[in-house]
């Protein structure tokens, strides 16, 4: 079968956005288009929709590809060689973002999954004219997995993912890491809607919180444990896998229950821990990225350990300076709770309460330390000096102090709060990032977010080569 783009989905929210706009390119532009499902409560959702889709829970089990549980170990070992020799992959690090956001630890039975779902994409790819995948950035196996089989096959592979901006999104084609393209290209023009994001930041205080996540940012209160909208996602997927015993990939259920009640005890024991900022101190602040983020498990994982850089940091930065620290809004209570009680002894560190904004915190600081955070961000956007540890899009662009090692780290903060940033440098690299986002947010299902996100998809891919139309012009850009 041919298909011209393959999207693919992990929820049923991205079956119910995605179909829409899928139906969109098919009817109007004449590509051929399905889906490569890894949660069968969606597939109900294709049928209905008359969209082709490839389901790989119901391929595994029609297939019988679970009998891989029953290989000899050599076999098994001799096969997960082959596919990490294969696609170039270390199946370690592939397994790491669900092994710690599940609680799985048993690196047999998460390679056994490897090994399955690449033998079925592995038969998709081969069976099937595939032109171009295209799904959300994710660390889980699946979608992992599917960008190296698609790299593999020299097929063309599109990540989606919230740009800085509110409401506007980021395309990445054939690369983990998203980038700015053409950087340093030519001069950019101020943008109207860039001045008028800017200054809502300000007035503000907050860059963006995408839809499908701001049930996270709440503080973990007895409020957010007992939400309805935990209580709505936790009956479907009990009704999902117990009811209708259909499979997906955020099954996990046991875990994320027990998980939510740890955090919210750990955050009580924070309680007697956090401080409030001293007016006049002079302080450094490293924002605490959300645990077991994709920014750090699958983009930088030998940052994982953020407690210890944590500690490190302190060590480092120059006499007379704090080091505050803030939980990620989105994770309070998600880090662990020895490691956290072990570096807090250090008086020279104040863990900050989490009611206070960021934006606060960036605007009195001396320099804002991050790996890869919007907080490094936000602090480029207030003019702020930034320390960058890891990879991101805003590094090497003439607008941050870069670390390539972190016995770097000292010279650095030295070198970002001894002097003051270039003006032009940081308004050419807002232009550039805002230039190369484009409008709409993932999983707003609204006719005018589904119009702009459909038209922004069309046109990256238009400009990008994956698809060509004679229809195409200048004024059906969505920038």
């Amino acid at each position: 079968m041919k298909v011209d783009i393959l999207f693919a989905i992990m929820a049923v929210q991205e079956v119910l956005f995605f179909a829409p706009i899928a139906k969109r390119l098919r009817d109007e532009e004449g590509l051929k288009v399905a889906f490569l499902t890894f949660h069968e409560a969606g597939d109900d959702i294709l049928e209905k929709e008359g969209v082709p889709y490839f389901s790989l829970h119901k391929i595994k089990n029609s297939e019988g590809k679970k009998k891989h549980i029953f290989l000899k170990p050599e076999v098994v070992d001799s096969t997960l060689r082959d596919v990490q020799e294969r696609l170039g992959i270390n199946i370690r690090k592939l397994i790491l973002h669900e092994m710690l956001t599940t609680n799985r630890l048993d690196e047999k039975y998460l390679s056994s999954k490897v090994m399955t779902y690449h033998a079925i994409m592995d038969s998709i790819f081969r069976d099937n004219d595939i032109g171009c995948v295209v799904q959300e950035l994710g660390g889980f196996i699946a979608p992992q997995l599917l960008y190296h089989v698609s790299r593999y096959y020299r097929k063309q592979h599109v990540f989606i993912e919230p740009a800085m901006f509110p409401k506007r999104i980021v395309f990445t084609l054939d690369d983990m890491n998203a980038d700015i393209a053409g950087y340093g290209e030519g001069v950019t023009a101020s943008d109207e809607e860039l001045k008028k994001l800017l200054e809502q930041y300000s007035a503000g205080k907050t860059v963006v919180i995408p839809k499908k996540d701001k049930h996270f940012f709440q503080d973990m209160s007895l409020k957010r444990l007992f939400s309805m909208d935990n209580f709505r996602r936790l009956s479907r997927k009990l009704y999902h896998k117990y009811i209708l015993g259909r499979e997906e990939e955020y099954n996990a259920i046991l875990w994320y229950i027990v998980y939510h009640f740890i955090k919210f005890f750990k955050r009580k024991v924070l309680s007697f821990y956090y401080s409030e900022p001293v007016e006049g101190e002079k302080y450094i602040y490293y924002p605490f990225h959300v645990p077991l983020d994709v920014q750090l498990t699958m983009r930088c994982p030998e940052f994982l350990n953020q407690e210890a850089l944590v500690g490190y940091i302190a060590r480092v930065i120059p006499l007379g300076c704090r080091l505050y620290v803030k939980e990620h809004p989105a994770a309070i209570g998600g880090h662990q709770l020895s490691r956290m009680r072990d570096i807090l002894r250090d008086k020279n560190i104040r863990l900050i309460h989490p009611r206070h904004n960021s934006f606060d915190l960036i605007k009195n600081a001396g320099c804002v330390i991050t790996i890869n955070s919007k907080v490094g961000f936000e602090a480029i956007m207030q003019g702020k000096p930034v320390v960058v540890l890891g990879r991101t899009f805003y590094r090497g662009k003439g607008v941050t102090v870069d670390v390539n090692n972190v016995s770097e780290i000292s010279g650095a903060v030295t070198a970002a709060t001894g002097g003051a940033g270039n003006p032009a440098n940081r308004d050419y690299f807002l232009n550039k990032a805002f230039e190369w986002s484009y409008k709409g947010e993932l999983y707003e299902n609204s006719p005018e977010n589904i119009e702009n996100f459909f038209r922004s998809l069309r046109t990256f891919m238009l400009k990008s080569g994956i698809i060509k139309s004679d229809k195409y012009t200048a004024e059906g850009a969505v920038k």
